[in-house]
């Protein structure tokens, strides 16, 4: 995720150094610009702060409450509207927990019906899922940004009930070519965890009977001829 993602009206944490002593500033997304994110005037003792090449910056996207931090590669003042603001541009730190829940996501690629902030309902393919969240492909010409709400319901083959969820996007991004939305549950239901746990065991299974079937393969290939 690239800072600029962030969404108008998010509040930032900004970390830099000023006389080479650590200060933490409060600002707020305004707006894109340049490919940076233009933010409100950040000031340390009443005077707008000086240009960074190293800092980082925390948010918190709402209504989800998931925090992401970044590296900023730069800070720079933005004279304007009778003020200083400032562009920021950075990438999102990838933290271990980050890591983490990725290697738990589990490719399913189920079909369901998606609704977009109570107004906008479209199809949509269940990329992957995990217990935190999942990965929708959206239907042709729909689309979802970072906090909106998705209420997503679908039903795997060989279930007699389907699953209603309720999300939040917290990221956008590309499957291959196609266009994806990561989003967070909130909540998650037991029918739904034993759903998971199920799909988990299953790719489980398929590993080790490949894992099995190369091994097997490699041990004839080593038999001596006759």
């Amino acid at each position: 995720m690239n800072i600029a993602d962030i969404i108008a009206g998010t509040e930032l944490t900004v970390s830099t150094l000023i006389d080479n002593m650590p200060v933490r500033l409060k600002t707020k997304a305004i707006s894109v610009m340049d490919g940076a994110l233009l933010v409100e005037p950040m000031k340390y003792h009443g005077v707008p702060i000086p240009a960074a090449t190293q800092a980082t910056a925390d948010a918190v996207i709402q209504p989800v409450g998931e925090k992401h931090s970044f590296n900023l590669e730069s800070v720079v003042p933005y004279e304007n509207w009778n003020d200083t603001y400032y562009l920021l541009r950075g990438t999102e730190i990838i933290t271990e927990i980050e890591n983490q829940r990725k290697a738990e996501r589990y490719v399913i690629n189920v079909l369901g019906k998606a609704v977009i902030n109570h107004n906008t309902t479209v199809s949509a393919i269940i990329y992957d899922i995990s217990i935190r969240g999942l990965s929708l492909l959206l239907g042709k010409s729909a689309s979802a940004n970072v906090g909106d709400m998705v209420r997503l319901t679908f039903k795997p083959e060989g279930y007699s009930k389907a699953f209603e969820l309720t999300l939040y996007v917290v990221r956008n991004f590309k499957i291959g070519t196609y266009e994806a939305v990561g989003c967070k549950m909130r909540g998650i239901e037991s029918s739904l965890m034993s759903y998971i746990i199920n799909v988990k065991r299953q790719k489980e299974e398929i590993r080790k009977a490949q894992s099995q079937s190369r091994v097997l393969v490699r041990d004839e290939s080593a038999l001596p001829e006759e």
